[in-house]
């Protein structure tokens, strides 16, 4: 039985991924859903903290909802490849959100992870096997108080959800940023890439 690692996003908490966890877990999955203090330290340090914590010798998959998504790319890339597993991210900022830019001046509330989602090129393509979904749902009119332009899920576009996932691992679903973790189709769509390594079949 493979582990699933579960990752909330910035500013959240474990219990915002517990649907999801119980419904990975009923297709078979053991979940281990990992807290973490995402407002109080930079994402290197989470990355150093979230390490130690993970099974040893044993295959991980990854989930993660938005910063989660760039932490569970991260850890999973420290693995050993005999113990990577598959990565699915919700609406992670791989290219940075122009809202997080527009936020500063919250980052001694939010910690300072949320300067370093600022618009970026990115990490470079790596070998792991992703799937990246992205959101959809940002009325137009919302991108002139965000600053995204295009398709988006209210806080990250769709083209920064995507990051450097292949093309035939990605998934566009109308889903808003804040919820997409609990929509069953996200929930679907993330046990299928699970499965198989694909989002094949699945459409918004």
């Amino acid at each position: 039985m493979c582990t699933v690692i579960i990752l909330h996003g910035l500013g959240r908490r474990s219990a915002s991924m517990r649907k999801l966890a119980r419904a990975l877990e009923g297709a078979g999955y053991h979940t281990e859903v990992l807290d973490y203090p995402s407002t109080e330290l930079s994402i290197k340090e989470l990355v150093s903290l979230l390490e130690p914590l993970l099974p040893k010798d044993k295959k991980l998959h990854f989930v993660g909802h938005s910063l989660g998504g760039i932490l569970s790319k991260k850890l999973a890339e420290r693995l050993e490849k005999p113990q990577r597993g598959r990565v699915v991210q919700m609406g992670a900022p791989n290219f940075g959100s122009e809202i997080a830019a527009r936020a500063a001046v919250f980052t001694p509330l939010m910690g300072p992870a949320l300067a370093e989602l600022a618009p970026h090129e990115g990490d470079a393509k790596n070998e792991l096997d992703l799937g990246a979904i992205g959101g959809t749902a940002a009325l137009p009119a919302y991108g002139v108080i965000t600053g995204i332009e295009g398709e988006n899920d209210g806080k990250v576009s769709l083209k920064s959800a995507w990051g450097h996932a292949p093309e035939d691992k990605r998934l566009a679903l109308p889903v808003t940023h804040i919820l997409m973790m609990q929509d069953r189709r996200v929930i679907a769509a993330t046990i299928k890439f699970l499965q198989t390594g694909s989002f094949s079949g699945l459409t918004g």
